[in-house]
């Protein structure tokens, strides 16, 4: 656990929305540790998410997912999602995804205990990087 500690450090910087109707997905610079940009989750983000999902492959194996630079983004999911796989059989109310600079990507959740976990995909992320208009 003391090997996720720089993760979760880095994750607690995502702000929490306060008294807002609309659920918003957070893009974090890794190098800054700032939110860059907030942007309303629509069912198309949703569906991305799902389909990242159903395209989980491995567990991440290494030490810390998050590198040096990069970004993540973290996308709160209503309704819940169900992941079943080997790893992990939850549902899940957010995800983030960690994009370090010149690697792939990866999938990270929380269980029902609040412990990370971090998942390898095989699904490209440019679609929802252009629902989100980042870069």
């Amino acid at each position: 656990m003391n090997l996720l500690l720089p993760l979760i450090v880095s994750i607690s910087f995502f702000t929490s929305p306060v008294n807002t109707d609309v659920t918003q997905v957070e893009i974090f610079d890794i190098e800054t540790e700032q939110v860059v940009k907030t942007v309303p989750t629509t069912a198309c983000i949703q569906s991305e998410v799902e389909n990242y999902i159903d395209s989980i492959y491995d567990i991440f194996k290494g030490v810390n997912p998050v590198g040096e630079t990069g970004f993540m983004v973290k996308i709160p999911l209503d309704p819940t999602i169900t992941i079943d796989n080997e790893w992990l059989q939850s549902e899940v109310d957010t995800v983030i995804i960690i994009q370090p600079e010149n690697e792939d990507p990866y999938l990270l959740t929380f269980d029902e205990n609040n412990r990370p976990r971090v998942f390898l995909f095989d699904s490209p992320i440019e679609g929802l990087l252009e629902q989100l208009e980042y870069p």
